[in-house]
């Protein structure tokens, strides 16, 4: 997954470029999928897939529209608009690249496997995230000095 430092200047050019619509704003913070893979887990047809590079994609001749992955995405980025399930990350890194702040980061790059993904979603939560972000850029600016 990828996720937004408060480095960010809320420029949205992360959110200009996603393919799939994958983000929401909290407290004006881009936030975006996690990638957790609940939404495959629980599509009944098997329409949602996951990536070589760990992102999903959506099947649109097998999805339904049932919604059940809109009713179990832990965070509500999935949803259903004109006819199509948008919100999941296909991790194109494409939200990355434009940061011109560097605010986005690709989380697997840091974090060391085996993920805990319950920890993982537990930490990339948007309250979770206010609480940690200020304290790991003030430990590493007293890590500069």
């Amino acid at each position: 997954m990828y996720a937004t430092t408060t480095a960010c200047t809320k420029c949205y050019k992360c959110i200009e470029v996603c393919p799939t619509r994958a983000f929401k704003l909290i407290d004006e913070y881009p936030f975006s999928c996690t990638t957790c893979g609940v939404c495959e887990g629980i599509c009944p047809v098997g329409a949602i897939k996951k990536t070589r590079r760990g992102g999903y994609v959506v099947d649109r001749a097998r999805c339904t529209l049932c919604g059940l992955c809109v009713k179990y995405c832990p965070f509500d980025f999935a949803r259903i608009k004109d006819g199509r399930v948008w919100g999941l990350c296909v991790r194109c890194g494409k939200c990355v690249e434009v940061c011109p702040v560097n605010a986005r980061f690709d989380v697997l790059e840091v974090v060391k496997k085996p993920i805990n993904y319950e920890l993982l979603l537990e930490l990339t939560s948007p309250e979770k995230l206010q609480q940690v972000l200020p304290e790991a850029s003030k430990s590493a600016k007293e890590g500069e000095g």
